[in-house]
């Protein structure tokens, strides 16, 4: 009797994605598990006009993240092996020809494979994109996963139970480089509230220089020179990344409400209908304290402001 496989993934609004994330895994796989969270479009519609292969299971996001949301699926699955897919995922002939061929075996527990991702619709072959070699071929009931923002595969036993595939799976990513902003402002935001809720205090050298790190370790290092245009935009993105992870981070550990603006100019309308001269750091604004780490600060009426633009 043949091994049975699962294909299973996590969705939001795939109405795009999901024909032929369909269309791709449906003739070679025993059944299909999607995981929603609440979509708003017609992901869940599509996929149940896809035949009794798919199974669709509606679950909100928690706070177990995405982690919590593909063991969710690893429940509902019913098949002996699960591959686990994001619904922008397609396998090539020769991936689904080489998974096929070694889940029957016995002594594994799981295989890694790699990506070929898209960028503008580009495989990118250097750069920060070659790193990601994961177990997402995995034996049902041996593993679980972990992180609820970059979740990760967990396999149960010895390293020594996990195989490597040699074809590679495409990752066809964004529609548009908008796209990928509008993603990346979500997940920065996320990665900032992490930050912020274990303690990690940001200060303005991290600004500078984790940023120009990344494009160092990006373009230079992991060579996505080779990746031409492309590859440029992608390590100055990845680089952007890591900036407004931090911006947003710094802002939430050393905010101003706009009511404190509000309420510094009443004070100072106040202070002028009394005709007093009132010194402009006298209408109690503060929006933090003064950290040496942080560069020299000035007043510009009744708030401090960055001598930086």
């Amino acid at each position: 009797m043949d091994v049975t496989l699962a294909a299973v993934a996590i969705s939001r609004n795939e109405e795009r994605d999901l024909p032929g994330f369909l269309k791709n895994v449906l003739p070679w796989v025993d059944e299909v598990v999607l995981v929603d969270d609440g979509s708003t479009d017609n992901t869940r519609e599509i996929a149940r006009r896809a035949g009794e292969k798919v199974r669709v299971v509606e679950h909100p996001m928690s706070e177990g993240g995405f982690a919590e949301q593909r063991n969710v699926g690893i429940r509902h699955a019913r098949s002996e092996w699960l591959l686990h897919m994001d619904v922008d995922e397609r396998v090539t002939p020769g991936l689904a020809r080489e998974l096929r061929e070694n889940i029957g075996r016995a002594d594994l527990n799981a295989f890694r494979y790699r990506r070929l991702n898209f960028f503008m619709h580009r495989p990118m072959r250097a750069g920060c994109w070659r790193g990601w070699n994961n177990p997402q071929l995995a034996r049902g009931g041996r593993h679980k996963f972990v992180n609820k923002l970059h979740e990760q595969c967990v396999v149960e036993g010895d390293p020594e139970k996990i195989g490597q595939l040699t074809e590679e799976m495409w990752h066809l990513c964004d529609e548009s480089y908008l796209e990928r902003l509008s993603k990346s402002n979500h997940y920065c935001h996320l990665d900032a509230q992490e930050l912020v809720a274990v303690g990690r205090k940001v200060r303005w050298p991290h600004l500078v220089l984790l940023p120009a790190a990344e494009f160092v370790r990006t373009y230079l290092l992991k060579r996505g020179f080779r990746d031409g245009v492309p590859g440029l935009i992608a390590a100055l993105h990845a680089a952007s990344s890591v900036f407004r992870t931090r911006a947003i981070a710094w802002e939430m550990q050393n905010r101003v409400s706009r009511d404190e603006l509000e309420g510094a100019l009443e004070r100072l309308w106040d202070a002028a209908g009394s005709s007093e001269c009132v010194p402009s750091d006298a209408v109690g604004l503060s929006p933090v304290a003064r950290d040496e780490s942080q560069p020299p600060m000035v007043s510009i009426g009744s708030v401090s402001e960055s001598q930086s633009p």
